[in-house]
């Protein structure tokens, strides 16, 4: 057997080995660093909006779903409504979140680059019949980046369905009252504004049902599962802080307050947000049931979204 190597092979095994220590991203040219496979930074990264998905409703309308990706490692971004994050046509404008925090989710489901770092169906707009084919086009500039995503429901592998999942789940119900409007969808509904003052926390609630059908599925763990659910500043000059901001469907579950055999059983959700800044806040409270087996968030089901207006005085 020939022992000898050849030069030239053992510096690529070398490389594809990782043993020389120059990074492969101080190897690209500094025409490509800036491509979204290159190596994040800490801050100074691309914030780029991202399109989810497309549901057609019954009455011809389309609902579209969009979420976004922030690429800095630690940098929270703030985009102000404006020439720098807008919506066109104009009529849909508004209802994107300006706020874009940092996401690191690992073991997600899916694949991809963005796996990890997407946050997933912040909000909804929907397209009606009459206006059947119109594309909803974000646009975010940051850090000297400028990207605009269009949402159009044109290909089937963006399509997403309202129905059952495999296991009977359905996305959760959301009111703000007990006798109040609900909302099963990512567009959600909006609550009454509250007010509030600077350093003093006020209470945000609402109530939240796991809506599944499950009865022909015997081997599925509840009836109805226990929802986790989320706290999330929208809209708003500086985040505040929320007490407690995730309880997760497994929390949940553990609660005595849970009664799983509960049919139609909804959940007094709230928490505690001390607002550090004056201004005029959007707080988004979503909603899933991911305990369930068949909704995951990297397989974009289940959850639903509701919002809360908050005035902050000083």
């Amino acid at each position: 057997m020939n022992r000898i190597k050849h030069p030239a092979s053992v510096v690529l095994a070398l490389l594809l080995t990782g043993s020389i220590t120059m990074p492969l991203f101080a190897q690209l040219p500094s025409h490509l660093r800036d491509y979204p496979l290159a190596q994040s930074k800490s801050a100074g990264e691309v914030v780029a909006p991202m399109f989810n998905g497309w549901t057609a409703n019954d009455d011809g309308s389309v609902t579209m779903l969009f979420g976004f990706v922030n690429r800095n490692r630690e940098q929270i971004v703030d985009i102000p409504l404006g020439p720098n994050n807008f919506i066109e046509p104009a009529q849909f404008d508004g209802v994107q979140p300006t706020h874009f925090p940092v996401y690191n989710r690992r073991g997600l489901p899916d694949v991809g680059f963005f796996a990890g770092i997407q946050e997933r169906g912040a909000f909804a707009v929907t397209v009606p019949a009459s206006m059947a084919g119109t594309e909803v086009v974000w646009t975010l500039k940051h850090a000297g980046h400028s990207y605009s995503v269009p949402g159009r429901a044109t290909s089937t592998a963006y399509q997403m369905s309202a129905g059952e999942r495999a296991l009977g789940t359905l996305a959760p119900a959301i009111k703000f009252e007990r006798d109040g409007p609900e909302t099963t969808n990512r567009e959600g509904i909006t609550a009454a504004a509250i007010s509030a003052s600077v350093g003093i926390p006020v209470t945000l609630s609402a109530f939240a049902q796991d809506r599944g059908v499950r009865s022909k599925y015997p081997d599925v763990e509840f009836e109805q599962y226990p929802v986790g659910t989320e706290w999330i500043m929208h809209q708003g000059p500086a985040a505040p802080d929320f007490e407690p901001a995730l309880i997760t469907g497994r929390e949940r579950a553990k609660e005595a307050v849970f009664d799983a055999s509960s049919n139609g059983h909804w959940t007094h959700v709230q928490t505690q947000a001390t607002f550090w800044e004056p201004g005029e806040y959007i707080i988004r409270l979503r909603v899933d049931n991911f305990l369930a087996l068949d909704s995951k968030f990297g397989n974009m089901c289940c959850w639903s979204n509701a919002y809360v207006p908050v005035t902050v005085t000083p």
